[in-house]
Parts: structure tokens; sequence; C-alpha cells
């Protein structure tokens, strides 16, 4: 189990990909992507990215932590999602007003780890936070996403997408 200072550690770390020729295919159900830190070589990543019926993406970054993964950080767009009702000492303040909420599948929101809950047990709404894509409206908003995404967690290769033909 990571300790929230831990997990920012993580996010906070220059990632590149192993593969730096590696396509997303965004036709694809889903895409994963090998990640290392020359920062820290002790470390390494995973970043998935699923389309399903159900929901329409889902884009998420992996720890690899003692033969296991952990998850640091998941954006959801189309998927129902019911935060812990129960607030431990290591919840972030900005998290605390979502206690006990309930997702709507319309409702765009991000998990981020907390020490002391299951890993990505916690979300936020998109709409609440600085993250510049709100919702997927349009086939070009899931290359916007995942370029913002590779962003946020700090990846410093460049990214080869492949639309998916429809």
């Amino acid at each position: 189990m990571l300790t929230n200072q831990e997990a920012k550690y993580l996010l906070d770390l220059e990632k590149v990909l192993i593969d730096p020729n590696q396509t997303i295919d965004l036709s694809k159900k889903k895409n994963r992507l090998e990640l290392i830190s020359h920062q820290d070589t002790d470390h390494e990543f995973w970043v998935e990215i699923t389309t399903n019926q159900k929901i329409i993406l889902k884009t998420s970054i992996h720890h690899l932590e003692s033969n296991s993964y952990v998850g640091l950080l998941r954006i959801d767009f189309k998927g129902g999602h019911h935060n812990p009702a129960n607030i431990l000492p290591t919840l972030p303040d900005i998290l605390i007003p979502y206690a006990d909420k309930w997702f709507d599948p319309t409702e765009s929101h991000m998990h981020i780890y907390v020490e002391g809950y299951r890993p990505l047990a916690w979300a936020i709404p998109l709409s609440d936070i600085d993250f510049p894509i709100k919702d997927i409206t349009h086939p070009s908003d899931l290359s916007d996403l995942i370029f913002n995404f590779a962003r946020r967690i700090n990846l410093k290769s460049l990214i080869n997408i492949q639309q998916a033909i429809l």
C-alpha cells in the first residue's frame, strides 16, 4: 500500500514509453503502454486506454509494485461510480465534499489514489478540477484526452495515435 505522498511522487516522475514507436490504435478495445522513469528506475508503470459499450473511454495509469499493479489515476467517461462514505484522516480535503457521492454515467470523473482505501476508490467530477477535457463529443476529443492525460502523468514521450475509422 502506498502513502498519498508516494502516489504523488510516482505521478510526478518523468516517464517515457518503453517502446517509443508504439502506436495507440483507437479502433482496438484496449491499448496498453508500458512506461519507465529514468529518474527512478526502480518503478515501472503502464497506461491503459479502454473502450467498450458501457464506458466510452477509460484511461488509467498503474504502478507495478511487488508483482501487482496499483492504480494511481484514472479518468472515466460514461461510467458510473460510487465514492466511499467513510472519511479517513488520509483523505485530501478536496475530496471530502464528494464522500458517498454517486456518479451517473453522464458525469465524467477522475479517480484518484487515496491512502487507506482500495486503489482508485475515490473520484472527483472533471467539471470541478483543472483538466481541459470535460466531455467527449467528437472523435478528436479522444486524442486530446490522451495527450492531456499524458501531460498529467508527466509522460515525456511523443504519442502516436491511430484514429478509429467510423
